[in-house]
């Protein structure tokens, strides 16, 4: 299959899936509720419709052809413009954070592999297996809480961790990202490496007098990189996922934040009232993330392609 079958198919799931995460959005909000004597609420009842379900999707369309986009969020302040804003600030951490993953894991993932028979194999797989074993919001809040107090004993410079207005607030949000990636992918990686060690090619390599760096870089990661990028689109789905939270704890108005504010009031109700999502905002984050996933999708089915075993000569 060529390339650009490949995109293809990427380009129609993403816009099959695109369209089903926007129809949730416009889930019908009707609830039944029933109060007590005094109003207090006793129970409520919710009746899906697919005829509003429906008529929510046409009235969203006929908004857009009638503002020509998002329209306005405020006089003078369009839709697209404040999402613009968020989407760029979380672009700038969800791009190095997945770039940072794959790098040093497979770098740390390497160091795994050439130190599985030594004595330093604890700080290898030991630190991968135990960042992976824990929650990385632990980590998070604990790099947070030891920044705090290393400053206020005077032994650390200050570092600003709330906010997304300076530059350490974009580099402590790409590290708390990063984090759970590059531990995820140095296992992949050293997995991988380990597999391949025992194909038949390793062994004639080594009978043909071919050293050992030369076997492990270019035959072994060559071949297992097609392996690493199969795990493209789990790690995007992470660093994505765990956006919201980064976001939340840092106070950095992205557009994890901007999306959490858009659904938040979905959550509540009042006896009476149904409060509905900000969906033009929803639309327009899910749409950027959907996104980031398609493109990460294409380029790893494109190096899967590039790189696959079947498609690489071992070199003499």
């Amino acid at each position: 299959m060529n390339y650009l079958s490949k995109v293809v198919i990427q380009i129609v799931l993403w816009a099959f899936s695109t369209f089903l995460f926007i129809s949730i959005l416009f889930l019908p909000v009707n609830t039944n509720f029933k109060a007590g004597e005094s109003g207090e609420f006793q129970s409520a009842e919710y009746n899906y419709s697919f005829k509003h379900h429906v008529e929510n999707m046409k009235f969203f369309i006929s908004y857009i052809k009638e503002n020509k986009g998002l329209g306005e969020e405020s006089p003078g302040r369009s839709y697209m413009s404040v999402i613009g804003d968020k989407v760029k600030k979380s672009s700038f951490l969800i791009l190095p954070a997945l770039f940072l993953g794959f790098v040093l894991g497979i770098i740390k993932g390497i160091l795994d592999f050439q130190w599985s028979n030594k004595k330093l194999n604890f700080l290898g797989k030991g630190t991968t297996w135990l960042f992976l074993s824990i929650p990385d919001i632990f980590f998070i809040i604990m790099i947070q809480i030891g920044l705090m107090f290393l400053y206020h004993k005077g032994l650390f410079i200050h570092v600003d961790l709330f906010g997304s207005d300076k530059v350490e607030n974009y580099v402590m949000c790409i590290l708390f990202l990063a984090i759970y990636p590059i531990f995820y992918i140095a296992n992949i990686t050293n997995a991988s490496l380990q597999d391949e060690m025992g194909n038949d090619y390793i062994r004639t390599a080594k009978s043909k007098g071919t050293g050992s760096f030369r076997i492990l870089y270019i035959h072994i990661l060559k071949n297992a990189m097609a392996i690493i990028l199969s795990h493209a689109n789990t790690v995007t789905l992470y660093v994505l996922s765990n956006l919201f939270i980064v976001e939340k704890l840092t106070d950095f108005k992205g557009a994890g934040y901007g999306l959490f504010q858009a659904v938040f009031h979905g959550s509540s109700f009042r006896i009476g009232l149904n409060v509905g999502i900000d969906g033009i905002s929803a639309v327009g984050y899910t749409i950027f993330f959907t996104l980031i996933i398609l493109f990460t999708n294409i380029l790893a089915q494109i190096g899967k392609t590039h790189l696959s075993p079947h498609n690489v000569e071992v070199s003499r």
